[in-house]
Parts: C-alpha cells; sequence; structure tokens
C-alpha cells in the first residue's frame, strides 16, 4: 500500500506540552482505526523506531506495512495518561474492544499500555502491547504532568538492579517491595485496577532471571520504561515496566507480562 501522509501535529498548549495532548493524540489514533483501518491507523501513528508486542517485541512499521484491512474494528480510548516533566515522554493507558467485521457487537476486551514519544513536534508511539480481559467499568480519564521542580535526580539504574536482584530470589515480593501505591498490574484474564496487587497468579512468587531487550528514560529522569524477558526453567514472559521517580526514588508504576509459548 503506498505510505500514508502523517497525521497533522497535535497542538500543545502555549508553554509546553499536557497529558491532555497526549490524550488527543491517542484519541486521534483511535478514530484513524474506525476511519482507515488499524493497519493504516499504526502506520500514521507509529514512531519510526515503534515496536508492538505480539507478545514478542516487533518492528510495528513491519508488522503493519504487511497486513490487509479485514473490516474488523479495534476501538479503545485513554483512561490515564501520565508526561514527563520533560514534555516529550509519556505513557497512556486503558481499555480496548474488537468487534468482528459485520458483527454488531464486541466479543473481545483487554487494556492497552502505550508509550508515547514527542518527535519533530507531534507524538509519536514508541511501544504498544496489551492484555485480553473481561470487560469492566472504566474509571472517568485521570490525566497526570509532572512538573519540573528540581534538577533531574539519578536515573533507574541502581532501582533497576536492586529489582533484579531481589526478583531472583521471588518475584511476587520484589513487585511489592518496588511498587508505587497506584500500580497497574496487567495480566491475561484480569482487569486492571490501580493498587491491586491480588492478580498476582500463584505462579509468580519464585525466582525469575531478566534478560533486558531494551529501555528509554526521560530527560527530565522522573519517568522511565524499559521492557525484555524473565525467564524460569521452562517458562517465559516478555515484560514492559514502567518505573516513576518521586520523593523517595525510583519505584515501579506499571508491569505488564505476556506468556511466551513454553519450551518443551
Amino acid at each position: 500500500m503506498p505510505p500514508l501522509p502523517p497525521p497533522p501535529p497535535i497542538q500543545a498548549s502555549p508553554t509546553r506540552p499536557a497529558a491532555e495532548d497526549v490524550a488527543q493524540a491517542e484519541r486521534a489514533f483511535a478514530a484513524d482505526a474506525a476511519r482507515l483501518g488499524t493497519p493504516a491507523a499504526f502506520l500514521a501513528h507509529l514512531a519510526g523506531d515503534g515496536l508492538v508486542f505480539m507478545p514478542e517485541p516487533e518492528a510495528g512499521r513491519r508488522i503493519y506495512g504487511t497486513r490487509k484491512d479485514d473490516g474488523s474494528l479495534l476501538s479503545w480510548g485513554p483512561a490515564y495518561v501520565e508526561l514527563a516533566a520533560s514534555g516529550d515522554f509519556a505513557v497512556s493507558t486503558g481499555p480496548w474492544s474488537w468487534r468482528a467485521a459485520g458483527a454488531e457487537a464486541p466479543t473481545a476486551f483487554g487494556h492497552f499500555l502505550s508509550l508515547w514519544v514527542r518527535r519533530g513536534g507531534r507524538w509519536q508511539v514508541r511501544l504498544d502491547m496489551g492484555v485480553p480481559h473481561p470487560a469492566h467499568e472504566e474509571a472517568p480519564l485521570a490525566l497526570v504532568t509532572h512538573v519540573a521542580t528540581a534538577p533531574p535526580g539519578e536515573g533507574p539504574g541502581a532501582a533497576w538492579a536492586a529489582f533484579d536482584k531481589a526478583a531472583e530470589g521471588d518475584l511476587a515480593l520484589a513487585l511489592r517491595a518496588a511498587a508505587d501505591p497506584d500500580l497497574r498490574l496487567y495480566r491475561k484474564g484480569q482487569a486492571v485496577r490501580p493498587g491491586n496487587l491480588a492478580v498476582l497468579a500463584p505462579g509468580e512468587a519464585g525466582g525469575v532471571r531478566w534478560e533486558s531487550l531494551g529501555a528509554e528514560v526521560a530527560s527530565s529522569r522522573d519517568l522511565a520504561f524499559r521492557w525484555g524477558r524473565r525467564h524460569r526453567r521452562d517458562t517465559g514472559f516478555t515484560v514492559l515496566q514502567v518505573w516513576r521517580r518521586g520523593g523517595t526514588g525510583w519505584h515501579l508504576a506499571m508491569d505488564v507480562a505476556l506468556p511466551l509459548a513454553q519450551r518443551p
């Protein structure tokens, strides 16, 4: 298919972007899926190096550049948006639903997590992933814009190393120790609710080994994400984590775990 023109830039506030600008970009992305089809919408809104998790991270433009629109409708919208103080680094999350071509109602539901970067004056999707779960009521949209009140602090490297070491002993304990109060866990079949650690599966108790695949940190060093794999003997997960720096250091804000095929 011929390349699509980029969507018009999202208009930011006169001073600097706010979280509402990211929510607006997310809504425009979803509107294009309804108007143009899902593959075309992803091609229009993905960054050149954008990754989609299926469950392994894949080059998004390669995946959607060869995929034809089948008439189905993927619908979604932001329920929570958080923007770094640097104004060019954000996370958006909320519910999604899928309706087959010709169907009257959706038959699949879940939660998405998109990581956005602002390049060339417009917001683009850097990473995108989601989990399926039963439909549930979503809270009203919450928008968080970090405000730079001090010079950037240290990066999350030490916090990540401490988490990984603790997870080698017991992943569930490591998650609880590193969690911010509103930690969102994304697990297949489980509704995503801030602060709900009850969705941890029994299989998450015990040690895991972390294999890093990538990471990015906002220049304001208040928001960061990393992705990789968790390994335990014959099982594994593709994982995306969002970390946030507060008054007491770096803490885990979001953790997505997508199961990989079981190894023989």
